[in-house]
């Protein structure tokens, strides 16, 4: 079967401090800096996972985004049935910069192992799957840029395999200021048609 058997139902786009939801502004705050804006969409979403504050940046954004994708949504399916793949461009290179200065002077080492932890984008994916208790099928790649035939390709073949019935597909960077997440919820049905050009579209905020 082809991306054409499946269809994007749900999909969320956060960048420059504005949350989009299915094309409509959630959340916006243009004051203050990209952290701060974070926090107060997670305070706008009620989420009330007190976790979400000792997770670092790149966590804190993608679960944010999940959150948001999810809002008011009761998925039915089995937690394996339930598929995430992820990318970005960066890795967790956010938080290795931090780790880095805490060990790069040798007089004052103090490297702490609250931030060594996420040291791997792999841990963004384990915070949202513990928050809403997925088991399926994990991927993370790593993609110069937005790669929209990447995650369309790869959501429809975990589709027709069989291997999952839902596939939550996206994008979370950070990279100095540079802070974006879009994500999609891929389903059987839906609003629009699984396809790279949809999905760039709505990265795109044209969509």
């Amino acid at each position: 079967m082809g991306t054409e058997n499946y269809h994007i139902s749900s999909s969320i786009v956060v960048r420059n401090k504005v949350a989009i939801n299915n094309g409509a502004v959630f959340f916006e705050k243009k004051d203050g800096d990209e952290l701060t804006f974070i926090k107060e969409l997670y305070k706008q979403l009620k989420s009330e996972y007190p976790k979400f504050y000792k997770m670092d940046n790149l966590c804190k954004l993608a679960f944010v985004a999940a959150e948001l994708l999810l809002k008011d949504r009761k998925l039915s399916y089995a937690s394996d049935e339930i598929a995430l793949v992820l990318s970005n461009a960066s890795s967790s290179l956010d938080t290795d910069r931090t780790y880095f200065n805490s060990v790069e002077e040798k007089s004052n080492y103090f490297p702490s192992p609250a931030v060594f932890v996420y040291t791997l984008p792999n841990i963004m994916m384990g915070e949202i799957c513990i928050r809403h208790h997925f088991l399926g099928e994990n991927a993370f790649f790593i993609s110069e840029k937005f790669d929209a035939d990447l995650l369309a390709e790869y959501s429809s073949n975990l589709l027709s395999s069989g291997k999952s019935s839902c596939v939550i597909a996206g994008w979370v960077e950070i990279n100095g200021n540079n802070w974006e997440a879009a994500m999609f919820l891929v389903e059987a049905t839906g609003k629009q048609d699984l396809s790279a050009a949809n999905l760039e579209k709505i990265y795109s905020g044209i969509g």
